[in-house]
């Protein structure tokens, strides 16, 4: 009798530092436009920084200066 194979993916568990360098970048952000967090455009810059950390954007400045780079129409992508 054949068996049944469950795939298995593996969540990673961000360290408290990424946390803090992506946290802190969306903070600076929001601040700098007066934006809300909780507003979808706050949610929408989280989600972004998220992206652009996990594909390189490995500091505050760094991830700071990207999210500038990025228009509405970008951000409404990640929101």
């Amino acid at each position: 009798m054949a068996q049944a194979s469950l795939a298995v993916s593996t969540i990673r568990v961000p360290k408290r530092r990424e946390v803090d360098v992506v946290a802190s970048a969306v903070f600076a952000w929001c601040a700098e436009r007066r934006i809300g967090l909780r507003t979808q455009a706050g949610v929408s810059a989280a989600s972004a920084a998220i992206s652009l950390f996990e594909s390189g954007y490995r500091t505050q400045d760094a991830l700071f200066h990207a999210l500038h780079g990025l228009s509405g129409n970008d951000l409404a992508h990640f929101g």
